[in-house]
């Protein structure tokens, strides 16, 4: 063929041409991949927190049908939430960790479900036989949650099976001692403990705040973690905002429950 002028630079751009269109294809699909893929996190992630809240709504809807069991403890679920993520705070655990002690903590004594009325109502001091009947309930909660995959559930299951553990090995329902107690159960076990010492229940009187961390510390290395015991007792002042605020609710609903319609 002979040689025109300027065909092979007409050649060349009309390469040229081609390749910027197959990259601009490239990019619009790379684009499209892209927006597709961030459609796609955007839906599991709001799956994941609709699952989570299912979770949630669930576990606080158990913890409120063991509450109706034992009519004195009608607020100490939420105290409980309160004071174990107050510790978990103190202590340094992760947003996450902390989010999942706040909704597992509630659910500790779920296995009283499983308790006959005549013993978890009983106003007066249980007999031995009763006292083995009663501590079932940590093994009855643990079954009840055992087998979940899911993280907050599996936190349940041991929350529920460890928080009456001794730090020295003298709890039940399995002995255990030290840090072979897991975590969030030795934390629960102040926020219980002390919650149980400073609020009303039938067969008792209400202590003091100070009276309650005065016993929370004569526990410490005994019945408690030590080193948790130091770090919710050198954290008084937020403990008190807690008991404070709650002391003050519980006010308001002894004043509601007192009230009577005016008949005249």
């Amino acid at each position: 063929m002979a040689y025109l002028p300027g065909r092979e630079k007409k050649k060349k751009s009309e390469e040229g041409q081609t390749e910027r269109r197959e990259g601009s294809l490239e990019r619009r699909s790379d684009d499209l991949d892209v927006q597709k893929l961030k459609i796609a996190y955007e839906s599991l992630e709001a799956a994941h927190k609709e699952i989570r809240e299912s979770h949630i709504e669930m576990i606080m809807n158990l913890a409120i049908a063991a509450e109706y069991k034992d009519p004195d403890t009608g607020n100490h679920i939420l105290r409980i939430s309160d004071y174990s993520n107050e510790l978990a705070k103190m202590v340094g655990l992760s947003d996450e960790e902390r989010e999942i002690l706040r909704y597992a903590s509630p659910m500790h004594d779920i296995g009283k479900i499983g308790i006959p009325d005549r013993i978890l109502q009983k106003p007066g001091k249980l007999t031995p036989e009763e006292w083995e009947i009663m501590k079932q309930h940590t093994e009855i909660g643990w079954r009840m949650f055992c087998n979940s995959k899911s993280p907050l559930l599996k936190a349940v299951a041991d929350i529920a099976l460890s928080h009456h553990e001794r730090f020295d090995g003298g709890g039940y329902p399995h002995g255990k001692k030290g840090n072979e107690i897991p975590l969030f159960g030795r934390i629960v076990a102040i926020a219980d403990i002390f919650d149980a010492v400073v609020s009303e229940r039938c067969y008792k009187k209400e202590w003091t705040f100070r009276e309650g961390i005065d016993y929370i510390r004569s526990l410490a290395g005994t019945h408690l973690d030590p080193e948790l015991v130091s770090v919710f007792v050198a954290n008084k002042k937020q403990v008190g905002d807690i008991y404070d605020a709650n002391v003050t609710i519980q006010k308001y609903i002894n004043e509601f429950k007192n009230l009577k319609p005016d008949v005249r």
